[in-house]
């Protein structure tokens, strides 16, 4: 028989009452029980806490921490290479009374009923006590930074050089790397604060290759030509070596265009030229970086007995003394360039040497791409209006003239 729905109301809610009533008792009764002992519920990366004293907990919590405090905070790799960092280095110091606290502390500090209620939640779905950690951030990112220093270099171009007896030497090119310690201390981080010892990393490494491999040189087995001017001591000296040191190594590729004034850079103070003898407007003065056309006019040279093509090549307005008329090459900053272009079938490499007293410009390259002809300049005419020749000689006879231009200079 279906009783009246006011009696099926009266009955719904007189159990949900005492069911309430019920756990509101329960709880109470849990409450009463665990007043100086953890809850139920409380754990510790799977260790039960539940009913332990707060001297319990923390004795607990420290002998956690001396056990986890004999290893390595952290140890970082690179390849077969290690670094272990201690926590001492790090000033590593574990929160005990944080994690006491958070285990012994819940379901406490409350009203009655708001620690009841904790208490039979934390009973139901549990709660993980962590012991967590600080340390000095500054010390580990030091500590990082130089490990990723000592691991890093800058990439470093394949390069010849000629033995005393005129052969060609190799040197390997090195490829560059650049550890990465900001990417590094963002991983460790997190894991050193939860105190997740030993904690292992490797070291990002990011390689850049030199922009001369050997590979860019092997075809390169000897000197195609040279050329030698000499100078002295002092400013002008100072600036004609600075210059020359820019032009070694270069490297030009088959149709590549060389420019002397991008290779070389600013002639400035600021880029350590001094001040030396110029000629400006037609007249001999003093200004910064005189001497560098020195160095132009001995590449020229070189060049052309190379068998390379001069593509902008511009004279002094006055003959020059270190090398024969027409044979010189000016430059100036933004405004005047010496440039070639390598036609051959492979690449020439240049190398500079100026001791003090004689500035050596080689260059080298493949012998067979010279076909077997070697070349000589002459000139023609007038000291102050000379017409340059290149020759191209086989066993010792001319099979080619070649017309490069004639210069006029003032007296």
């Amino acid at each position: 028989m279906r009783l009246p729905f006011s009696t099926e109301k009266t009955l719904a809610v007189t159990a949900v009452s005492i069911a309430f009533v019920t756990c509101v008792i329960g709880g109470i009764s849990v409450s009463i029980s665990n007043h100086d002992r953890v809850i139920l519920g409380i754990q510790s990366e799977g260790k039960t806490l539940t009913g332990m004293s707060e001297t319990e907990i923390r004795q607990f919590f420290l002998e956690k921490a001396r056990a986890k405090m004999k290893k390595p905070a952290l140890v970082v790799t690179s390849g077969s290479q290690r670094w272990d960092i201690q926590a001492t280095d790090i000033e590593l110091t574990p929160n005990v009374e944080q994690a006491v606290q958070d285990a012994y502390g819940t379901g406490r500090g409350g009203s009655l009923l708001t620690n009841t209620l904790t208490q039979m939640r934390i009973a139901l779905v549990g709660k993980d006590v962590r012991l967590t950690a600080t340390y000095n951030d500054n010390k580990l990112q030091a500590k990082l930074v130089a490990i990723a220093t000592s691991l890093s270099r800058v990439p470093k171009n394949a390069s010849l050089t000629l033995s005393p007896r005129g052969n060609v030497e190799r040197h390997a090119a090195l490829t560059g790397r650049q550890a990465d310690a900001t990417t590094l201390h963002d991983t460790v981080t997190p894991k050193l604060s939860a105190l997740a010892l030993t904690v292992r990393a490797e070291m990002p490494v990011e390689e850049t290759a030199p922009a001369v491999t050997d590979d860019a040189l092997a075809s390169i087995d000897g000197v195609l030509a040279s050329y030698q001017t000499k100078y002295s001591p002092g400013n002008r000296g100072h600036n004609i070596a600075l210059a020359a040191g820019k032009l070694n190594g270069s490297l030009v590729k088959p149709n590549g265009i060389f420019s002397f004034n991008d290779t070389v850079g600013l002639r400035t103070a600021a880029a350590g030229y001094k001040v030396a003898g110029v000629i400006l407007d037609g007249q001999l003065a003093d200004g910064i970086g005189g001497g560098v056309c020195q160095v132009s006019s001995t590449l020229y040279n070189a060049v052309l007995l190379a068998g390379l093509t001069p593509t902008a090549r511009t004279s002094h307005a006055l003959p020059s003394a270190y090398c024969p008329p027409g044979l010189d090459a000016t430059v100036a900053d933004g405004q005047i360039d010496l440039q070639f272009r390598n036609q051959l079938a492979h690449s020439v490499y240049l190398l500079t040497s100026a001791d003090g007293h004689t500035l050596t410009v080689y260059i080298l390259g493949t012998r067979a791409d010279l076909g077997g002809k070697t070349i000589r300049l002459v000139s023609n005419g007038s000291r102050l209006h000379p017409s340059v020749y290149r020759l191209y000689l086989s066993g010792g006879q001319v099979i080619e003239r070649e017309f490069l231009h004639t210069d006029s200079y003032a007296n």
